[in-house]
């Protein structure tokens, strides 16, 4: 009898692998990078074909990631043609999302994949789901189907391993975030820990992938809660009129038991809004609702809400308000729009049948949802004359291409909503 652990821990140890991606995106190409990098040779599979067109010739279909970087590894990727391909993979990793629909858990992207390559895979192979999911869900899609098939943890091996990726961060990578892995037992533990070794230089071993695929949850979790707490700080400070940057800056100084958060338009990104309702989901169904989760969301919502309302009361100051948006992604420096709380106060502004126009360097055009029709709108491109077009602007996105020079001296009446101008005492500037 082939010995299928031995076999694959010689050839991670040797780094003689073939490893297929699912899901070339924010998580995916950190991913393929890291490990191209490592000499893996990578095969990538997205349902995007003209991304794959673009990194096949060595281009990069991301903003933040220099064209230099696919480049240098370029010759380390291979672009199957059909799911059969994955017969030649020793590691199979699926990083496809897993997003919300009607408030429930949405594993479509997962299940189709898994459908489109099961009959394809062979003894020896270990499978990963870096996905963020629900805790039992990697043993509820994969484990019936590979029972049947094969011995588990000694003829195939399956893992799950949370993705920790933080798209646009220059200072956290693969190498220096520790890694949490896990396994269905102790050889599929032992075979994704030592894989990930290859390109970081700490992992965290979970007692069990229901733990690892929890640890992710409470991780944004945590996050949507103190979020949560310095939006409504924000609009407590403002009626109170008290600077919450100010009161963030001396907090900070404090060595422990705290930790900075900063107030946004609200939240957006893949994890943060959707991550803490694939937990309260399932806590609902197994008798506990968690009323924090439910509280924090809420309270996103309405610091966004809050902010229009906001809006609205200067716009009423001008016969004929021109409104511009800077920035419509969800975070900074870039071009990812998913759950950003700015496309949702553009769309209630337009819809109000006001003129509003927005500028982003890393999104140049959009397609909004505007009275149930989608309709793509262009980026405006940012010069000085452009903003003397607009009575007002609303800075969303503070991404560091814009210049705030030109934007604090454009005396245009400015609806700051990240803090950018919080030193100045300008009278055209509200902190909201």
């Amino acid at each position: 009898m082939n010995d299928y652990f031995k076999n694959l821990s010689s050839k991670i140890k040797k780094k003689q692998i073939n490893i297929a991606i699912f899901g070339i995106g924010y998580v995916g190409i950190k991913l393929v990078l890291a490990l191209a990098k490592q000499n893996c040779n990578v095969s990538c599979f997205d349902k995007d074909k003209n991304k794959l067109k673009i990194i096949s010739k060595g281009k990069s279909p991301f903003s933040y990631i220099p064209d230099s970087e696919i480049k240098k590894i370029k010759k380390r990727l291979f672009f199957a043609k059909n799911y059969k391909d994955i017969n030649k993979a020793d590691i199979i990793i699926m990083c496809l999302p897993t997003p919300l629909t009607n408030n429930k858990p949405d594993l479509s992207h997962i299940k189709k994949c898994w459908n489109n390559i099961k009959k394809f895979i062979k003894k020896g192979q270990l499978i990963i789901l870096e996905s963020t999911t629900y805790p039992g869900c990697t043993e509820e899609i994969f484990l019936s189907y590979l029972k049947k098939k094969f011995l588990i943890d000694k003829e195939i091996f399956l893992s799950y391993s949370p993705e920790r990726e933080n798209p646009g961060d220059s200072k956290f990578n693969f190498k220096n975030t520790p890694k949490v892995v896990s396994g269905i037992k102790n050889n599929s533990l032992t075979l994704c820990n030592n894989f990930y070794k290859i390109i970081t230089k700490k992992t965290i071993l979970a007692p069990s992938i229901k733990i690892a695929e929890m640890s992710k949850l409470l991780e944004n979790i945590y996050r949507s809660i103190n979020i949560a707490l310095i939006n409504e700080l924000k609009i407590a400070t403002y009626n109170l009129n008290i600077d919450i940057y100010d009161v963030i800056r001396i907090a900070s100084t404090k060595p422990f038991g705290f930790q900075k958060f900063l107030p946004g338009p609200g939240t957006g990104g893949h994890c943060i809004p959707i991550d803490p309702l694939y937990f309260s989901w399932l806590s609902k169904k197994k008798g506990v609702d968690v009323k924090f989760i439910k509280l924090s969301t809420e309270i996103n919502s309405f610091r966004t809400n809050w902010i229009i309302k906001k809006t609205f009361n200067f716009i009423k100051k001008f016969l004929k308000p021109k409104i511009l948006l800077l920035g419509l992604s969800y975070k900074k420096n870039i071009e990812d729009t998913r759950e950003s709380a700015s496309i949702k106060i553009f769309e209630k502004i337009k819809a109000k049948g006001f003129h509003i126009d927005f500028c982003d360097p890393y999104n140049k055009k959009f397609q909004f949802n505007l009275k149930n029709k989608n309709i793509t709108i262009n980026s405006k491109k940012f010069t000085s004359k452009l903003l003397r077009k607009y009575n007002i602007i609303i800075l969303s996105t503070d991404h560091d291409k814009f210049n705030y020079k030109i934007i604090k001296n454009s005396k245009k009446l400015i609806i700051d909503l990240r803090g950018k101008f919080k030193k100045t005492k300008a009278k055209n500037i509200y902190q909201l």
